[in-house]
């Protein structure tokens, strides 16, 4: 089909103040709190109608930006003066596909991102805010859903504008015939969570859901996990021991990823990690089971040294790149270093992500092999509008497990309104379902039933209620710090 031109005409951001029941340790930092940005917008069609979309996300500091000398105060001020940039400069293009919408924009939002300060990560970040809110709200508007929209190209995607050899067909020929009914869990395990209930202190949350590791794998039946390791050699092995117990314990057969979350200076650190690893006869279970390893590296280091033969042999499992990828041909620059992965998320970039889809499916059919893949990451995902929207992409791109964990570092779906929170359970009873304290994530044998994000737009039907939420211009940061 033609797709529609539209226009940005308005848009509104609102915050919301979210409290773990959990505090989680990413990276270098330990979360207890966040804030939740919540974007919504009214476009203009070229025969004058209008329709609203909305997206959001949390504004997470130390991931986009973890110089040690920024605050994580200064973090979330840089998100939202890049939102602010990129409202302004979407608002000033005129009529266009949501795709050539969000590749105009780019090169402006990146340039007006560092002249202030800040990274291409956050330049992509707040590019992939306004570009899911305006293919919401065309969604809405022709009564399509993402996937609709995708496979009828209704969004106007056009690959060769930014890889001359990739091609339309190229990223339908990377997707499944239709998009996924269900999604594996795939269990963080955080650096500071509880492994074994014996771990738990006297302020464990007791709120009837799992807390540590054990329970989690043995209530939700978990096939897959993530862990996180640190780049502490000693500590990480000792975790890692204690982690192969539980998972021994279980009895089940779990297939793991390791995020090394940049952790790592140089790929030799990484590699007697992994020498160490493979030396230890408690840890053999641990290591076969290893699916592939997340950003160990730095973005900067990762992205302008290729990555020895040497080392890639001593690992033994393929490299993927999530900070690292942060511009629009990130993933095409890091095969050539030597990496065969790059993470979905959302918050970095949806026509980023369908480009990559396109990217592996050609680089594997010049190999002639499944060399090249695409995962699903995303830490803390909440409910409604962040969790449903990455869902429905991920269903899209037909990726068969992702991470999860706002369930796990949040509880299930008390940061809603109680008006949104019956909604979400009323029209998304695949997904979620009632609990003594509101509503939760159903998870059964380790799966996600996600058929119920078929719907127009990308994901969401019921938008958060902007008035119960705290105006851009009224928040913050103080406003976290106070009430943990």
């Amino acid at each position: 089909m033609d797709a529609p031109h539209l226009r940005l005409c308005n848009s509104k951001l609102a915050i919301r103040n979210v409290f773990t029941r959990l505090p989680f340790r990413f990276g270098a930092v330990t979360m207890e709190a966040s804030a939740v940005a919540i974007l919504e917008v009214e476009v203009e069609f070229n025969d004058g109608k209008r329709a609203a979309g909305v997206s959001s996300d949390m504004l997470a500091y130390k991931w986009f930006d973890k110089n040690p000398k920024k605050s994580p105060a200064d973090n979330v001020a840089e998100l939202l003066q890049a939102l602010r940039a990129a409202r302004q400069i979407y608002q000033e293009l005129p009529a266009a596909t949501p795709f050539d919408l969000w590749l105009a924009a780019d090169t402006e939002i990146e340039r007006a991102v560092l002249d202030a300060g800040g990274n291409r990560l956050i330049a992509a970040f707040a590019n992939s805010m306004l570009e899911r809110a305006l293919i919401d709200a065309l969604g809405r508007h022709i009564g399509l859903s993402f996937d609709q929209m995708v496979r009828s190209n209704a969004l106007g995607i056009r690959p060769e504008a930014v890889f001359p050899t990739l091609g339309f067909d190229d990223i339908l020929a990377s997707l499944p015939n239709r998009p996924s009914n269900q999604v594996a869990l795939r269990h963080t395990v955080g650096m500071i969570d509880p492994l074994t209930d014996a771990e738990l202190g006297v302020d464990a949350p007791m709120d009837g859901l799992p807390v540590s590791l054990e329970r989690y794998i043995a209530v939700d039946q978990l096939n897959y996990l993530k862990i996180k390791v640190g780049g502490d050699r000693d500590h990480d092995l000792e975790r890692l021991t204690r982690t192969a117990a539980v998972i021994a314990a279980s009895g089940r057969d779990i297939k793991i990823t390791l995020d090394g979350n940049e952790q790592f200076g140089h790929i030799d650190d990484f590699v007697a990690l992994a020498e160490q690893i493979q030396s230890r006869p408690a840890l053999a279970s641990l290591w076969s089971s290893i699916l592939f390893i997340e950003q160990p590296l730095h973005r900067d280091t990762a992205m302008t040294t290729p990555l020895p033969a040497g080392a890639k042999a001593a690992i033994g499992r393929p490299l993927l790149i999530d900070e690292a990828d942060g511009w629009i041909t990130a993933f095409n620059e890091a095969i050539d270093l030597g990496y065969e992965g790059v993470s979905h998320k959302n918050c970095k970039g949806v026509f980023h992500s369908l480009l990559n889809a396109g990217l592996a499916s050609v680089h594997n059919k010049t190999l002639g092999q499944k060399r090249y893949f695409q995962s699903a990451e995303d830490l803390t995902n909440l409910a409604v509008v962040p969790l449903q929207a990455d869902l429905a992409v991920v269903a899209t791109l037909g990726i068969s497990h992702v991470e999860r964990n706002g369930h796990h570092y949040f509880a299930g779906l008390d940061h809603l309104p109680q008006t949104e929170r019956a909604a979400a359970l009323a029209r998304h009873d695949d997904l979620y379902e009632t609990a003594e304290d509101g509503g939760r994530l159903r998870i059964s044998n380790g799966i996600l039933n996600i058929a119920s994000l078929q719907v127009p737009g990308l994901g969401v039907v019921d938008n958060p209620d902007l008035n119960n939420a705290i105006a851009e211009q009224d928040w913050q940061f103080s406003m976290l710090e106070t009430q943990t």
